[in-house]
């Protein structure tokens, strides 16, 4: 197997809720915030030798998915990982995160 041989996987995220929910990617720790109705998906590749999902604690799985309220963290098992829209644009770290008012 060849790096252009490397597998992809990919988790849609969608928020059905009526806040907005923020998705977290580890390991790197960035924060991606999406909005009522809106899906993300998170992409990881692995490795084209040996294990592809070296990260995994589980077994062979690409994703290991937790949730909290409001927040959902996907850490992914690949070599690389990152959060694009539905159409394929990479999402920036901190998109739309809420600007926290500071008491007087």
């Amino acid at each position: 197997m060849t790096a252009q041989d490397a597998p992809v996987a990919r988790l849609r995220v969608r928020n059905n809720g009526a806040e907005l929910l923020e998705l977290v990617l580890e390991c790197y720790g960035s924060d991606h915030w999406l909005r009522p109705g809106e899906t993300f998906v998170v992409w990881t590749v692995g490795s084209s030798e040996g294990d592809p999902w070296p990260g995994t604690t589980l077994g062979n799985e690409p994703f290991q998915v937790d949730y909290r309220p409001g927040s959902v963290t996907v850490h992914f098992n690949g070599v690389h990982g990152y959060v694009t829209d539905v159409a394929g644009n990479e999402i920036a770290c901190g998109h739309r995160r809420p600007v926290e008012s500071e008491s007087v």
